[in-house]
C-alpha cells in the first residue's frame, strides 16, 4: 500500500519553490476572471452554489440551494416587503462568456427534489445528474455529515437530534426535463443497498456506460449504477473493502488511517483511475473502476472541522489535479502522478479570488478552473489558465490579473 502525504502546512515555502513532481518543475497558473458570470436579471438572486460541473460543449452548470435566505429583507419580492430579492431556480447554465443560457429546476415541480441539492454531473448522453447531501436538523447548521463519531463534540446532554439524508438521485435532460429517479425516496441510508446517503458527485465511463457516485453523507462508498436503467452494479468502501456505517473514530492527525471513509463527497476518473474524496479524513484515495485499490494521498493532513478533501478536479491533459479545500479555503494544485502537492491559490474572504465556503471545483477544456461557493458564499467563479510558469510560494494567496496588481508579464 503506497501512502502519500501532501499539501503539508508546515513546509516552509522556501522549501517548495522549484519543487518538481511528475510533470517537470512548471504548473498550471492562474488569474480571475473579477466580471465573471454576468449578472443575473435584477432582481434575481443567487442562493448557495453547492454543484459545479462543465458540458463538452464548454457550457457551465450549477445547482444551488434554495434555502438559506433571510425572509427579513433578502428576499423582499418573495414576502411582498420590498422589490429584491428573487431566488434563482436551482439549476442553471452559462456560456463560456458569462451569459445565461437558461435555468430551471426546483422544489414543487411535480419531482421529489432533495432537501438539500449537492451534487451535480453530465452524462456521456448530455442528461444532467442530481444528488442530495445533508440537511440539519430544526434549521441547524450543517455538519461534516456521518452517523456516528466527529470531530469536537460537547453541548446539550443526551443523543443529538438526526439530520435529514438525501437517499435518491434525479436525472434530468439538459434542458430540465425529468427522466428518472434511482434510489429510495425517503429511504434510510445503507451502503450495502439501493438507498444512498447523500449521492455527493458523479463521474461517468461512458465505455461501460456506468456512472460512479461519491456516497456520500451518510453511506460510505463509491457506488456504480448502469447509466440507462439506474441499476446498482457494485459499490466498495476504503482501501476497496466492504463499506461499513458503524460509528467511527474522530480524525486525528498523524493517526492510523480509517479503514473506512468519512464523508465521500467527489469522483473523478482519469486514464481509467478512479480519485474519491475522503473529505473528513483529509485523503483522496485512488482506485482502479472495479475497486481495486491502488494508493492514497493525504492533503493538508493537520485540517480539523469539516476535513480539507471537498472537491477534485483533473487538467484537461490529466497532469494536474485540483482539490477545494473549503475549510482552509483554497484551492490545492498537485501533480496526479504521486499526488504530490505543487502549490495553492485563493484565500478565506468575499472578494474575487476570495473563497467562502469553496464546496466545488471543475475544469473546461481550456484548463480553466470553475469553483462553486455553498452556505453563505453564494457564488460561481472562473479562473483563467494563464499558461504554465514555476512554482514560485507555497501559497499564492489571491490571483489578481497582474493588470490590476499594476504589473506586467
Amino acid at each position: 500500500m503506497k501512502r502519500f502525504i501532501v499539501g503539508v502546512v508546515t513546509v516552509s515555502a522556501a522549501a517548495l519553490v522549484g519543487c518538481s513532481g511528475g510533470t517537470g518543475d512548471s504548473v498550471p497558473t492562474f488569474e480571475v476572471d473579477a466580471l465573471w458570470p454576468m449578472p443575473l436579471e435584477y432582481p434575481t438572486i443567487l442562493g448557495p452554489v453547492s454543484g459545479v460541473t462543465v458540458a463538452p460543449d464548454g457550457n457551465i452548470i450549477i445547482v444551488t440551494r434554495q434555502d438559506g435566505f433571510s425572509s427579513i429583507n433578502e428576499i423582499n419580492s418573495v414576502t411582498g416587503t420590498g422589490q429584491c430579492c428573487t431566488p434563482s431556480q436551482a439549476v442553471l447554465e452559462y456560456r463560456p462568456d458569462g451569459s445565461l443560457v437558461r435555468q430551471w429546476g426546483g422544489p414543487d415541480m411535480g419531482y421529489p427534489w432533495p432537501v438539500r441539492p449537492h451534487g451535480i454531473g453530465i452524462d456521456p448522453d448530455g442528461n444532467i445528474w442530481i444528488g442530495g447531501g445533508v440537511a440539519p436538523p430544526a434549521g441547524g447548521r450543517g455538519g461534516r455529515g456521518g452517523r456516528g463519531g466527529g470531530r469536537g463534540g460537547g453541548g446539550a446532554a443526551g443523543p443529538p437530534p438526526e439530520p435529514t439524508f438525501d437517499t435518491h438521485i434525479l436525472k434530468f435532460s439538459r434542458t430540465g426535463q425529468h427522466l428518472m429517479t434511482i434510489g429510495e425516496v425517503g429511504g434510510t441510508p445503507d451502503s450495502h443497498g439501493t438507498s444512498f446517503g447523500g449521492a455527493a458527485g458523479f463521474a461517468f465511463d461512458a465505455a461501460a456506460n456506468e456512472v460512479f457516485v461519491a456516497d456520500g453523507y451518510a453511506n460510505h462508498r463509491v457506488a456504480v449504477l448502469d447509466v440507462s436503467t439506474g441499476e446498482l452494479k457494485r459499490f466498495w468502501g476504503a482501501y476497496g473493502n466492504p463499506p461499513d456505517d458503524a460509528a467511527m473514530s474522530p480524525y486525528s492527525p498523524g493517526g492510523a488511517p480509517a479503514q473506512q471513509f468519512g464523508s465521500v463527497t467527489c469522483v473523478e476518473i482519469v486514464d481509467d483511475l478512479v480519485y474519491v474524496c475522503d473529505r473528513e479524513n483529509d485523503r483522496i484515495q485512488v482506485f482502479e473502476k472495479d475497486g481495486t485499490f491502488v494508493t492514497e494521498g493525504l492533503v493538508a493532513p493537520q485540517t480539523l472541522g469539516r476535513g480539507s478533501v471537498f472537491d477534485v478536479a483533473a487538467s484537461p491533459d490529466g497532469d494536474f489535479l485540483y482539490v477545494a479545500d473549503g475549510m482552509n479555503e483554497r484551492v490545492h494544485i498537485l501533480d496526479r502522478d504521486g499526488l504530490t502537492f505543487r502549490t495553492s491559490f485563493g484565500v478565506g474572504g468575499r472578494y474575487p479570488s476570495h473563497f467562502r465556503e469553496l464546496g466545488s471545483v471543475a475544469t473546461d477544456a481550456a484548463g480553466n478552473v470553475y469553483t462553486a461557493e455553498d452556505g453563505q458564499g453564494r457564488r460561481v467563479q472562473k479562473f483563467v489558465n494563464t499558461g504554465m510558469g514555476p512554482v514560485m510560494m507555497e501559497h499564492q494567496g489571491a490571483v489578481y490579473p497582474a493588470t490590476a496588481l499594476g504589473e506586467t508579464r
